[in-house]
């Protein structure tokens, strides 16, 4: 969670020397804060996750963060859960992000898409284990990772009333611009 106190210190600033717009832009940040927590929140699976079939996920999520340009140091799970942390959730949801429009380009296979809807046991862990493992591996994954995203180019068009008008219309039009 955000530490006003430690940020505050950074910027040489104790709370004396915070102001009333301040304060306001502070509690807009934690409200935030709050709504993203809570969305990945009301995504997470649930299920029956053993501590081993968890760890094999985490494993696999560890090989792929780099072609996120991320540390590999998600920690490994001490104990069974039936929810998924939601910092867990937020790195799946990036990935999972990233797969979905990988295939949606079809610049991967299909068959290795998958939704965190799909997470429901410790099959269905170790099922996306393979496919994240298999992910981290996948050249054609890392390329579509290290390219910059698609801009689809726009086409300019003429608005139809200017392309319907006369040669007189457009004198009129010229002479009423001068």
């Amino acid at each position: 969670m955000y530490d006003r106190k430690k940020e505050l210190g950074m910027l040489g600033m104790t709370e004396n020397d915070l102001t009333d717009d301040s304060i306001g832009l502070d509690a807009e940040l934690n409200e935030a804060e709050e709504v993203d927590e809570a969305s990945f929140a009301a995504i997470a699976p649930q299920g029956r996750f053993g501590t081993a079939d968890l760890n094999l996920l985490v494993d696999a999520v560890n090989l792929i963060l780099p072609a996120f340009e991320q540390s590999p140091d998600y920690p490994k799970f001490s104990e069974d859960v039936t929810v998924l942390p939601t910092d867990f959730v937020r790195v799946l949801s990036m990935v999972q992000g990233a797969v979905n429009e990988a295939v949606g380009q079809d610049k991967i296979d299909a068959e290795i898409d998958f939704t965190l809807e799909e997470i429901t046991d410790g099959n269905a862990l170790n099922l996306l284990a393979g496919k994240i493992s298999q992910l981290a591996k996948d050249r054609d994954f890392k390329r579509f990772l290290s390219e910059p995203p698609a801009i689809e180019e726009m086409e300019e068009e003429m608005p139809e009333q200017e392309q319907m008008q006369s040669p007189e219309e457009l004198d009129a039009l010229f002479a009423s611009r001068i």
